[in-house]
């Protein structure tokens, strides 16, 4: 008889009743980060996307933590991980982000916690990215957020 793997997709909701807060993932949408362009400066828009980015990423070692104790085997990163990263519009890379050692390295901690445990990672994009779209600007958006989400899986180890 085979054994049972179970999987968490993003966020576990016993995580979000303990603290949500704590460990909801922080979006930005391109309009806010226009705003605070505007209202403040481009830096600080970066600054607190950073911030939130920062904030996703732990949050994603707590669910990890959360997959250990309950004897959960693989996780599902969230696409909201990383908000406006690989929007073109924004004009925002992740070498831009103050916080970018910070993340990295919060990073690799979650993909050795991960790895020492057993727990496997994978990513799945949005309903937005298709390959196979007969329009050429989506599917050069598509392999750009792929080759992305990418890099944060080798980040992770």
């Amino acid at each position: 008889m085979s054994k049972t793997i179970l999987g968490l997709t993003c966020i576990s909701e016993i995580l979000k009743e303990k603290d949500k807060k704590k460990y909801s993932f922080r979006t930005m949408t391109r309009k806010r980060f226009s705003d605070l362009c505007v209202k403040h400066s481009r830096n600080e828009a970066i600054r607190d996307l950073s911030e939130r980015i920062l904030h996703n990423v732990r949050a994603t070692r707590y669910i990890i933590r959360h997959c250990i104790d309950n004897s959960i085997l693989h996780y599902r990163l969230s696409s909201a991980l990383f908000p406006l990263i690989t929007d073109e519009k924004t004009e925002v890379t992740f070498d831009d982000l103050p916080d970018k050692k910070l993340i990295e390295e919060e990073l690799e901690f979650a993909g050795k916690i991960a790895k020492d445990f057993g727990i496997s990672i994978g990513s799945h994009p949005d309903q937005f990215n298709v390959l196979a779209s007969p329009n050429r600007d989506a599917v050069s958006r598509t392999i750009n957020e792929l080759n992305f989400q990418a890099s944060v899986l080798d980040m992770l180890g």
